[in-house]
């Protein structure tokens, strides 16, 4: 199991360095990642099927990495059925790349932390625990917080991309005009959306590096981190 995990991993890892000329819209490269997707589509299935004899949290974590890669799956699907359509083709790369920006994050640290339950299954059998495996188990809890805010964040990219267009965009407009922090009264008047979903939003962008929060005044302020601003 612990082999084809990181056989998972190395695969997810030559997606991700197939992003760049997916984004280009190469058809070569697009065909490689579906075979890619659909491998650890069968990978992840298999382990699966064995993942109760490891514990109901690793479990859990195989269904929802499972769940995001057939996600991708029918993201990819999209590109292709849309490939000889230029308009509905760039709309699909488009979504593909946003909701990639959190698939990747995501699908790194869960298969980073099957490997250690994995590992540390293993190692239980043989009577001994390193301390280096209980490092990372102790860093799970704090990670399982942070995959929640992004797994929010990847339904509404697959389900409603246009709310997470609106908030960045709107942030960035109001960084260009000169507002150098935007709060969330302003998103809500500018987007049309609720401060809750506003907000789930704003988390996830500012966890994946795309805005930075400060306070001001007691409440919570954004802008897009590559201004470089105070």
């Amino acid at each position: 199991m612990k082999e084809k995990l990181r056989r998972i991993r190395d695969s997810h890892r030559d997606f991700e360095n197939l992003i760049p000329e997916i984004a280009k819209g190469s058809r070569d490269a697009i065909s490689k990642a579906y075979v890619l997707i659909n491998n650890e589509i069968r990978d992840i299935s298999e382990i699966l099927d064995e993942a109760f004899k490891i514990g109901r949290e690793f479990k859990e974590t195989t269904e929802e990495t499972m769940k995001l890669i057939i996600q991708m799956k029918g993201i990819l699907d999209e590109v292709l059925i849309n490939f000889n359509d230029v308009d509905k083709l760039r709309f699909s790369l488009r979504k593909l790349l946003n909701f990639n920006r959190s698939f990747d994050y995501i699908i790194t640290e869960n298969l980073s932390t099957l490997i250690t339950y994995a590992e540390f299954a293993e190692i239980i059998e043989k009577g001994a625990v390193p301390s280096s495996i209980l490092d990372k188990i102790n860093k799970i809890e704090e990670f399982t917080k942070q995959v929640n805010t992004l797994i929010k964040f990847l339904k509404m990219l697959y389900d409603k991309p246009s709310d997470i267009f609106k908030v960045e965009f709107s942030i960035r407009k109001a960084n260009q005009m000169g507002m150098k922090w935007v709060n969330i009264w302003y998103l809500e008047r500018e987007t049309g959306l609720n401060g809750d979903e506003i907000r789930e939003i704003l988390e996830a962008l500012t966890l994946i590096g795309v805005t930075e929060r400060a306070e001001r005044g007691g409440e919570s302020v954004y802008r897009i981190r590559d201004l470089g601003e105070d």
